[in-house]
Protein backbone atom coordinates (compact mmCIF):
# COMPACT_ATOMS: atom_id res chain seq x y z
CA UNK A 1 0.00 0.00 0.00
CA UNK A 2 1.36 3.38 -0.98
CA UNK A 3 2.14 5.77 1.86
CA UNK A 4 2.37 2.99 4.43
CA UNK A 5 5.20 0.81 5.72
CA UNK A 6 2.88 -2.19 5.88
CA UNK A 7 3.58 -3.40 9.43
CA UNK A 8 2.16 -3.21 12.94
CA UNK A 9 4.70 -3.89 15.71
CA UNK A 10 3.35 -5.61 18.82
CA UNK A 11 5.29 -5.48 22.08
CA UNK A 12 4.26 -7.57 25.10
CA UNK A 13 6.33 -6.21 27.96
CA UNK A 14 5.11 -8.85 30.42
CA UNK A 15 6.80 -11.70 28.57
CA UNK A 16 9.33 -9.69 26.57
CA UNK A 17 7.90 -10.75 23.21
CA UNK A 18 7.92 -8.62 20.06
CA UNK A 19 6.20 -9.55 16.80
CA UNK A 20 5.00 -8.03 13.54
CA UNK A 21 1.64 -8.35 11.86
CA UNK A 22 0.73 -7.04 8.40
CA UNK A 23 -1.21 -3.83 7.97
CA UNK A 24 -4.45 -4.70 6.21
CA UNK A 25 -6.16 -2.76 3.45
CA UNK A 26 -9.41 -2.97 5.41
CA UNK A 27 -7.85 -1.19 8.41
CA UNK A 28 -6.38 1.51 6.16
CA UNK A 29 -9.65 2.00 4.30
CA UNK A 30 -11.73 2.29 7.46
CA UNK A 31 -9.38 4.15 9.81
CA UNK A 32 -6.64 5.76 7.62
CA UNK A 33 -3.94 5.96 10.33
CA UNK A 34 -2.86 7.90 13.41
CA UNK A 35 -5.78 8.49 15.78
CA UNK A 36 -7.97 6.18 13.69
CA UNK A 37 -5.62 3.25 14.24
CA UNK A 38 -5.32 4.09 17.94
CA UNK A 39 -9.08 4.27 18.50
CA UNK A 40 -9.62 1.01 16.62
CA UNK A 41 -7.12 -1.00 18.64
CA UNK A 42 -7.99 0.51 22.04
CA UNK A 43 -11.72 -0.13 21.61
CA UNK A 44 -11.10 -3.59 20.17
CA UNK A 45 -8.49 -4.89 22.59
CA UNK A 46 -8.80 -3.17 25.98
CA UNK A 47 -11.34 -5.12 28.09
CA UNK A 48 -14.31 -3.32 29.59
CA UNK A 49 -13.49 -2.18 33.11
CA UNK A 50 -9.74 -2.50 32.60
CA UNK A 51 -7.54 -0.49 34.94
CA UNK A 52 -5.84 2.28 32.91
CA UNK A 53 -2.70 1.58 34.95
CA UNK A 54 -3.00 -2.20 34.52
CA UNK A 55 -1.28 -4.54 32.06
CA UNK A 56 -4.51 -5.05 30.11
CA UNK A 57 -4.42 -1.46 28.88
CA UNK A 58 -2.51 -0.92 25.65
CA UNK A 59 -0.55 2.09 24.41
CA UNK A 60 -0.69 2.71 20.67
CA UNK A 61 1.79 4.89 18.76
CA UNK A 62 0.60 5.47 15.20
CA UNK A 63 1.51 7.68 12.25
CA UNK A 64 -0.53 8.70 9.22
CA UNK A 65 -0.09 8.16 5.46
CA UNK A 66 1.84 11.45 4.98
CA UNK A 67 4.44 10.66 7.66
CA UNK A 68 7.97 10.51 6.30
CA UNK A 69 7.03 12.21 3.02
CA UNK A 70 8.19 15.70 2.08
CA UNK A 71 4.75 17.16 2.68
CA UNK A 72 3.63 19.68 5.30
CA UNK A 73 1.23 18.58 8.04
CA UNK A 74 2.36 14.95 8.14
CA UNK A 75 4.63 15.00 11.20
CA UNK A 76 2.22 14.02 13.97
CA UNK A 77 2.38 10.79 15.95
CA UNK A 78 -0.89 9.90 17.67
CA UNK A 79 -0.67 8.11 21.04
CA UNK A 80 -3.78 6.34 22.35
CA UNK A 81 -4.85 4.31 25.39
CA UNK A 82 -7.54 4.11 28.04
CA UNK A 83 -7.00 7.38 29.87
CA UNK A 84 -6.19 7.37 33.61
CA UNK A 85 -7.50 10.95 33.72
CA UNK A 86 -11.00 10.09 32.49
CA UNK A 87 -11.36 6.31 32.52
CA UNK A 88 -12.41 6.58 28.89
CA UNK A 89 -10.65 6.39 25.54
CA UNK A 90 -7.93 9.01 25.32
CA UNK A 91 -5.37 10.16 22.78
CA UNK A 92 -2.74 12.81 22.41
CA UNK A 93 -0.40 13.71 19.60
CA UNK A 94 3.15 14.87 19.28
CA UNK A 95 5.06 16.66 16.53
CA UNK A 96 8.76 16.52 15.76
CA UNK A 97 10.33 13.65 13.82
CA UNK A 98 9.10 10.44 15.44
CA UNK A 99 6.32 9.67 12.94
CA UNK A 100 8.61 9.71 9.93
CA UNK A 101 11.28 7.68 11.70
CA UNK A 102 8.75 4.97 12.56
CA UNK A 103 7.80 4.80 8.89
CA UNK A 104 11.47 4.58 7.89
CA UNK A 105 11.85 1.66 10.32
CA UNK A 106 9.03 -0.13 8.50
CA UNK A 107 6.34 0.51 11.14
CA UNK A 108 2.92 2.17 10.85
CA UNK A 109 1.95 1.59 14.48
CA UNK A 110 3.32 0.16 17.73
CA UNK A 111 0.95 -1.58 20.14
CA UNK A 112 2.48 -1.88 23.62
CA UNK A 113 0.80 -4.16 26.15
CA UNK A 114 1.62 -5.81 29.45
CA UNK A 115 4.08 -4.51 32.02
CA UNK A 116 7.84 -4.95 32.21
CA UNK A 117 9.16 -6.41 35.46
CA UNK A 118 11.84 -3.74 35.69
CA UNK A 119 12.35 -0.27 34.15
CA UNK A 120 12.87 -0.73 30.42
CA UNK A 121 13.06 1.06 27.10
CA UNK A 122 12.21 -0.12 23.61
CA UNK A 123 14.92 0.03 20.95
CA UNK A 124 13.90 -0.10 17.29
CA UNK A 125 16.73 -0.03 14.77
CA UNK A 126 15.21 -1.03 11.42
CA UNK A 127 14.44 -4.77 11.82
CA UNK A 128 16.19 -5.03 15.20
CA UNK A 129 13.75 -4.63 18.08
CA UNK A 130 14.94 -5.04 21.67
CA UNK A 131 13.54 -4.45 25.15
CA UNK A 132 16.45 -3.04 27.13
CA UNK A 133 16.98 -2.16 30.76
CA UNK A 134 16.40 1.46 31.74
CA UNK A 135 17.57 1.51 35.36
CA UNK A 136 20.22 4.10 34.46
CA UNK A 137 17.62 6.62 33.25
CA UNK A 138 14.69 5.76 35.52
CA UNK A 139 14.01 8.69 37.81
CA UNK A 140 15.70 11.16 35.48
CA UNK A 141 13.91 14.05 33.81
CA UNK A 142 12.38 13.43 30.40
CA UNK A 143 14.79 15.78 28.62
CA UNK A 144 17.81 14.42 30.49
CA UNK A 145 16.82 10.84 29.69
CA UNK A 146 16.55 11.67 25.99
CA UNK A 147 19.97 13.29 26.07
CA UNK A 148 21.48 10.21 27.74
CA UNK A 149 19.96 7.84 25.18
CA UNK A 150 21.07 10.00 22.26
CA UNK A 151 24.60 9.96 23.64
CA UNK A 152 24.46 6.17 23.98
CA UNK A 153 22.71 5.31 20.71
CA UNK A 154 23.43 8.20 18.37
CA UNK A 155 21.83 11.54 17.63
CA UNK A 156 19.98 10.13 14.61
CA UNK A 157 17.65 8.13 16.88
CA UNK A 158 14.24 9.70 17.44
CA UNK A 159 13.22 9.20 21.06
CA UNK A 160 10.04 9.48 23.14
CA UNK A 161 10.46 9.56 26.92
CA UNK A 162 8.58 10.08 30.15
CA UNK A 163 9.67 11.94 33.26
CA UNK A 164 9.16 11.23 36.98
CA UNK A 165 5.49 12.25 36.64
CA UNK A 166 4.84 9.37 34.26
CA UNK A 167 6.85 6.96 36.39
CA UNK A 168 4.71 7.76 39.44
CA UNK A 169 1.37 7.76 37.65
CA UNK A 170 0.38 11.45 37.67
CA UNK A 171 -2.87 11.53 35.70
CA UNK A 172 -1.70 14.44 33.52
CA UNK A 173 1.76 13.06 32.81
CA UNK A 174 2.86 13.54 29.21
CA UNK A 175 5.19 11.86 26.73
CA UNK A 176 8.12 13.99 25.57
CA UNK A 177 10.03 13.95 22.30
CA UNK A 178 12.63 15.97 20.45
CA UNK A 179 13.90 17.66 23.62
CA UNK A 180 10.83 19.80 24.12
CA UNK A 181 7.71 18.52 22.35
CA UNK A 182 4.94 16.83 24.29
CA UNK A 183 1.93 14.59 23.88
CA UNK A 184 0.32 16.36 26.79
CA UNK A 185 -3.32 15.43 27.16
CA UNK A 186 -5.15 12.43 28.66
CA UNK A 187 -2.25 11.08 30.75
CA UNK A 188 -0.53 8.97 28.11
CA UNK A 189 2.75 9.38 30.04
CA UNK A 190 1.14 7.78 33.09
CA UNK A 191 0.09 4.76 31.00
CA UNK A 192 3.62 4.46 29.66
CA UNK A 193 5.03 4.68 33.18
CA UNK A 194 2.58 2.07 34.49
CA UNK A 195 4.20 -0.34 32.05
CA UNK A 196 7.69 0.43 33.38
CA UNK A 197 8.51 1.79 29.93
CA UNK A 198 10.79 4.81 30.16
CA UNK A 199 11.42 5.45 26.48
CA UNK A 200 11.10 4.35 22.87
CA UNK A 201 14.10 4.97 20.60
CA UNK A 202 13.71 4.58 16.83
CA UNK A 203 16.05 4.67 13.85
CA UNK A 204 15.05 3.66 10.33
CA UNK A 205 16.74 3.70 6.94
CA UNK A 206 13.98 2.56 4.59
CA UNK A 207 11.91 4.56 2.16
CA UNK A 208 8.15 5.03 1.93
CA UNK A 209 6.38 3.52 -1.09
CA UNK A 210 4.85 6.16 -3.37
CA UNK A 211 2.70 5.52 -6.43
CA UNK A 212 3.86 8.56 -8.41
CA UNK A 213 7.06 10.21 -7.17
CA UNK A 214 7.00 12.94 -9.83
CA UNK A 215 3.36 13.69 -9.02
CA UNK A 216 4.08 13.81 -5.30
CA UNK A 217 6.99 16.16 -5.86
CA UNK A 218 4.78 18.45 -7.93
CA UNK A 219 2.03 18.51 -5.28
CA UNK A 220 4.55 19.13 -2.50
CA UNK A 221 6.25 21.94 -4.43
CA UNK A 222 2.94 23.68 -5.01
CA UNK A 223 1.94 23.29 -1.37
CA UNK A 224 5.18 24.81 -0.13
CA UNK A 225 4.94 27.66 -2.65
CA UNK A 226 1.42 28.51 -1.52
CA UNK A 227 2.37 28.35 2.14
CA UNK A 228 5.47 30.49 1.71
CA UNK A 229 3.50 33.06 -0.31
CA UNK A 230 0.71 33.34 2.27
CA UNK A 231 0.90 36.75 3.97
CA UNK A 232 -0.13 35.22 7.29
CA UNK A 233 2.89 32.91 7.45
CA UNK A 234 5.42 35.48 8.66
CA UNK A 235 3.67 36.09 11.98
CA UNK A 236 3.74 32.37 12.73
CA UNK A 237 7.39 32.13 11.78
CA UNK A 238 8.30 35.18 13.85
CA UNK A 239 6.27 34.52 16.99
CA UNK A 240 4.81 31.04 16.74
CA UNK A 241 1.81 30.31 18.93
CA UNK A 242 3.02 32.96 21.38
CA UNK A 243 1.31 35.54 19.15
CA UNK A 244 -2.08 34.29 20.37
CA UNK A 245 -1.61 35.55 23.95
CA UNK A 246 -2.28 39.25 23.39
CA UNK A 247 -5.03 38.50 20.86
CA UNK A 248 -6.86 36.26 23.36
CA UNK A 249 -6.58 39.03 25.94
CA UNK A 250 -7.94 41.60 23.47
CA UNK A 251 -11.16 39.61 23.02
CA UNK A 252 -11.46 38.86 26.77
CA UNK A 253 -10.67 35.16 26.37
CA UNK A 254 -7.37 34.82 28.26
CA UNK A 255 -7.55 32.49 31.31
CA UNK A 256 -6.66 34.68 34.29
CA UNK A 257 -6.37 33.93 38.03
CA UNK A 258 -7.79 30.42 37.95
CA UNK A 259 -10.29 31.36 35.23
CA UNK A 260 -12.02 33.82 37.57
CA UNK A 261 -11.25 36.52 35.01
CA UNK A 262 -10.76 36.60 31.26
CA UNK A 263 -8.57 39.69 30.89
CA UNK A 264 -5.05 40.14 32.26
CA UNK A 265 -3.82 43.65 32.94
CA UNK A 266 -0.16 42.56 32.84
CA UNK A 267 -0.38 40.71 29.52
CA UNK A 268 2.38 42.80 27.91
CA UNK A 269 4.89 41.05 30.15
CA UNK A 270 3.79 37.74 28.61
CA UNK A 271 3.50 38.79 24.96
CA UNK A 272 5.03 36.98 22.05
CA UNK A 273 6.75 40.17 20.96
CA UNK A 274 8.50 40.53 24.32
CA UNK A 275 9.37 36.85 24.30
CA UNK A 276 11.01 37.19 20.87
CA UNK A 277 12.96 40.30 21.89
CA UNK A 278 14.22 38.98 25.24
CA UNK A 279 14.53 35.19 25.50
CA UNK A 280 14.16 33.55 22.06
CA UNK A 281 17.49 32.25 20.74
CA UNK A 282 16.35 30.14 17.78
CA UNK A 283 13.55 28.55 15.77
CA UNK A 284 12.56 24.89 15.56
CA UNK A 285 10.31 23.02 13.13
CA UNK A 286 8.61 19.66 12.87
CA UNK A 287 9.44 17.41 9.93
CA UNK A 288 8.87 19.19 6.59
CA UNK A 289 7.11 22.16 8.21
CA UNK A 290 7.87 25.63 6.78
CA UNK A 291 6.29 27.45 9.72
CA UNK A 292 8.92 26.64 12.36
CA UNK A 293 6.63 27.78 15.16
CA UNK A 294 8.79 26.17 17.85
CA UNK A 295 10.84 28.80 19.67
CA UNK A 296 13.98 27.89 21.59
CA UNK A 297 14.30 30.14 24.61
CA UNK A 298 16.96 30.74 27.23
CA UNK A 299 15.48 31.43 30.64
CA UNK A 300 17.06 32.11 34.03
CA UNK A 301 15.58 31.84 37.51
CA UNK A 302 17.37 32.07 40.85
CA UNK A 303 20.78 31.60 39.30
CA UNK A 304 19.92 28.67 37.02
CA UNK A 305 19.76 29.12 33.24
CA UNK A 306 18.01 26.60 31.00
CA UNK A 307 17.24 26.10 27.31
CA UNK A 308 13.61 25.27 26.63
CA UNK A 309 11.31 24.96 23.64
CA UNK A 310 8.44 27.33 24.24
CA UNK A 311 6.40 28.56 25.91
CA UNK A 312 3.57 28.38 23.41
CA UNK A 313 0.22 30.05 23.98
CA UNK A 314 -1.35 27.30 26.09
CA UNK A 315 1.56 27.30 28.53
CA UNK A 316 1.71 31.10 28.73
CA UNK A 317 -2.03 31.25 29.38
CA UNK A 318 -2.30 28.47 31.96
CA UNK A 319 1.00 28.92 33.79
CA UNK A 320 1.28 32.65 33.09
CA UNK A 321 -1.90 34.69 33.33
CA UNK A 322 -3.89 31.91 35.00
CA UNK A 323 -1.32 31.90 37.82
CA UNK A 324 -0.86 35.70 37.64
CA UNK A 325 2.80 35.54 36.61
CA UNK A 326 4.07 38.77 35.08
CA UNK A 327 7.31 37.62 33.43
CA UNK A 328 7.57 35.56 30.24
CA UNK A 329 10.98 34.39 31.44
CA UNK A 330 9.42 32.94 34.60
CA UNK A 331 6.81 31.19 32.44
CA UNK A 332 9.57 29.76 30.21
CA UNK A 333 11.47 28.46 33.24
CA UNK A 334 8.30 26.84 34.63
CA UNK A 335 7.78 25.33 31.15
CA UNK A 336 11.22 23.72 31.43
CA UNK A 337 10.48 22.33 34.90
CA UNK A 338 7.25 20.75 33.64
CA UNK A 339 9.05 19.31 30.60
CA UNK A 340 11.69 17.67 32.79
CA UNK A 341 9.10 16.27 35.18
CA UNK A 342 6.99 15.13 32.24
CA UNK A 343 3.94 17.18 33.22
CA UNK A 344 1.36 18.61 30.85
CA UNK A 345 1.73 22.38 31.27
CA UNK A 346 -1.99 23.02 30.70
CA UNK A 347 -3.13 20.80 33.57
CA UNK A 348 -0.15 21.76 35.73
CA UNK A 349 -1.05 25.44 35.39
CA UNK A 350 -4.68 24.70 36.24
CA UNK A 351 -3.74 22.74 39.36
CA UNK A 352 -1.35 25.43 40.61
CA UNK A 353 -3.88 28.21 39.93
CA UNK A 354 -6.56 26.29 41.81
CA UNK A 355 -4.21 25.78 44.77
CA UNK A 356 -3.37 29.49 44.81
Amino acid sequence: MYGYAGNILRVDLSCGKVSYEPLTEELVHNYIGGRGFGAYYVYKEVPAGADPYGPDNILVFASGPFAGLFLPSGAKTSISAKSPATGLYGDSNIGGHLAGELKYAGIDAIIVGGKAQTPSYLLIDDDRVEIRGADHIWGQGAIKAEEVLKEELGDEFQIATIGPAGETGVVFACINHDLGRQAGRCGMGAVMGSKNLKAIAVRGTRGVPVADIAGLKNVATNMFRELLANPGLKAWQDLGLAQVTTWANSIAALPTRNFRQNFYEDVNGLSGELMKDTIVVGDKACFACPMATGKLCKASFRGKTVLVEGPEYETTALIGSNCALRSIEEVAFANYVCDELGLDTISAGNVVAFAM
